[in-house]
C-alpha cells in the first residue's frame, strides 16, 4: 500500500544464478520473502544458483543460512522452482527443506520468467 492506496499484485520471478557462497543469495531470498507478504512470487534457481538447496554448510564459511527463509517462502506460498538441466550437469541433490520445491525443466523456468511482470536477477 502507497500513500492508502492498494498496489496491484504483481507477478514476480527472483532468479538466483549465482552460488551461494556470498552475502547475495541471502539477500535475494529476503527480498523474495517480503516481496511474497504483497505479490505473486516465484523464485527460480539455474545455473549455479542450485547450490544453493543442497546439504552444504553456510556458517562453515561465515555465511547465513537460508532454512527460514525457503520456510517463509513455503508458509507465504511463493513457488520454489529448480532449473533441472542444471540439477543434472552437476550431479547434485537437493535438500529436504520440508517445502514443495518444483523442478522443472528450462523451457518452463524460461515461461515463468516471460510471464512475469517483474524480474529481479541475482
Amino acid at each position: 500500500m502507497i500513500n492508502g492506496v492498494a498496489m496491484a499484485k504483481k507477478r514476480v520471478a527472483v532468479v538466483i544464478k549465482s552460488n551461494p557462497f556470498s552475502w547475495k543469495t541471502f539477500e535475494a531470498l529476503r527480498q523474495a520473502v517480503g516481496l511474497s507478504m504483497e505479490h505473486d512470487v516465484k523464485v527460480l534457481f539455474i545455473k549455479e544458483g542450485v547450490y544453493t538447496l543442497t546439504d552444504w554448510k553456510p556458517r562453515l564459511i561465515g555465511v547465513e543460512p537460508i532454512d527460514k527463509s525457503i520456510e517463509a517462502l513455503g508458509m507465504m506460498g511463493a513457488g520454489i522452482v529448480v532449473e533441472e538441466e542444471a540439477l543434472r550437469e552437476r550431479g547434485i541433490k537437493l535438500k529436504d527443506w520440508g517445502v514443495d520445491i518444483q523442478i522443472q525443466p528450462e523451457e518452463e523456468v524460461s515461461e515463468i520468467v516471460k510471464n512475469s511482470e517483474v524480474v529481479l536477477v541475482w
